[in-house]
């Protein structure tokens, strides 16, 4: 009996066939069949990704939809296989293109952000913006020397970090693309899941994270069907987001492609008019 079984027995379900479907990074996805029946068990290694349990149990006490969870121990979910679900089929690359699922995912995260205003259990969660602390900042003006901007941030830390502090928190998911959507087979509604990501920050990080997966005309449909934006929020976001995927490429020891059009906003003053704009 391995692992997977041994887990599927511990929550009830006895002498189910596992397969392991991926493993990496220390999360192990099975698929466990158990005669007719199918089920995902995903299984954490290390302590930090098992915050996925918690954020489950968070999104089901505020109501957020989620794929159905179907049991929890300490390390391992249980959840429902979409490939099997009456409800849900899985996303499909094509979906990038589609209005009518945009506009689904945008009530799926106006669900998330409203939920999450009013739901003090967010505090415990991590936020990626608690990265941009001015000693990471220094380390990354090391990293990637730059005369003009990194002076001009770290002259101006307190006042970057002030207003970034008082933009209002929210739940966020933080990892859209369309290997982790959901989407009801009579197109409906959508949901996002595999939340090793989510946690809490402003909401419009949110906002450009769907938008530039998006086609422009699902794009136009996500943001008119999602609605107002805080204008601080999209400021905010032109420089954080720029600083916090360069920190994050740093501190997982890889460089990304994208990692160019980073410096190259950097090297050109986009990063710095952008800061200007802010402080």
């Amino acid at each position: 009996m391995n692992k997977a079984q041994k887990t599927m027995a511990h929550m009830g379900y006895p002498r189910c066939k596992c397969e392991l479907i991926r493993e990496k990074d220390g999360v192990a996805v099975w698929r466990a069949r158990s005669g007719q029946e199918s089920y995902i068990l995903k299984m954490f290694e290390r302590a930090e990704d098992r915050r996925e349990i918690r954020f489950y149990e968070i999104l089901r006490e505020c109501g957020v939809p989620t794929i159905r969870v179907l049991a929890r121990t300490e390390d391992a979910l249980l959840l429902e296989d979409l490939e099997c679900s009456p409800v849900w089929r899985l996303g499909r690359a094509e979906d990038m293109d589609s209005p009518q699922v945009a506009r689904a995912v945008a009530a799926w995260y106006r669900a998330l952000h409203a939920a999450g205003r009013r739901f003090p259990a967010l505090l415990e969660l991590p936020a990626d913006t608690d990265a941009l602390t001015e000693a990471n900042l220094r380390v990354l003006s090391g990293i990637f020397p730059n005369e003009t901007f990194w002076p001009r941030l770290l002259a101006g830390y307190d006042k970057f970090r002030q207003l970034l502090d008082a933009l209002p928190k929210t739940l966020t998911y933080n990892d859209f693309y369309w290997t982790n959507l959901a989407v009801a087979r009579d197109g409906t509604a959508a949901l996002l899941f595999d939340y090793n990501c989510a946690g809490r920050d402003y909401a419009y990080g949110d906002v450009r994270n769907v938008t530039s997966s998006l086609s422009e005309s699902a794009g136009r449909a996500f943001l008119a069907a999602y609605g107002e934006i805080n204008p601080a929020e999209r400021a905010m976001d032109a420089v954080a987001a720029d600083l916090f995927s360069l920190w994050d490429a740093v501190r997982r020891k890889r460089s990304p492609q994208w990692v160019g059009d980073l410096l190259s906003r950097l090297a050109d003053g986009t990063l710095l008019r952008n800061l200007e704009a802010i402080i």
